[in-house]
């Protein structure tokens, strides 16, 4: 990571679409993410992920993170299947490799 910034922290998930928190998200829509330090996230070098609950070794790249506030940031989620799902923040270490860390809040996608 880099040494001295600090770590995210993800205080809630907002989806436009479903006017749900923390739950329910919409493939193709936008998320409003609210937090601390958020700034981390629109790093080149940092890159914010979906992880199914299901299959942790695979990571869906999010699209571009834009700052919204000095507490908000905003992505678009990508065409995903149902399921239950994590953000995951991908940090490349300057050596090259790579850290990743799962944030603890699950999201559902459940079509109607």
């Amino acid at each position: 990571m880099i040494e001295g910034a600090p770590f995210p922290a993800i205080e809630k998930v907002y989806d436009p679409s479903s006017k749900k928190c923390n739950g329910r998200i919409t493939p193709q829509a936008p998320i409003v993410i609210t937090g601390h330090h958020l700034d981390m996230l629109t790093w080149d070098s940092a890159n914010l992920y979906l992880v199914s609950s299901v299959n942790d070794r695979m990571l869906i790249e999010c699209g571009d993170i834009h700052k919204y506030s000095d507490d908000k940031v905003y992505t678009t989620i990508p065409d995903i299947d149902e399921g239950e799902y994590f953000l995951a923040l991908m940090i490349l270490m300057k050596d090259k490799e790579s850290f990743l860390y799962i944030f603890p809040i699950s999201l559902i996608v459940q079509f109607t």
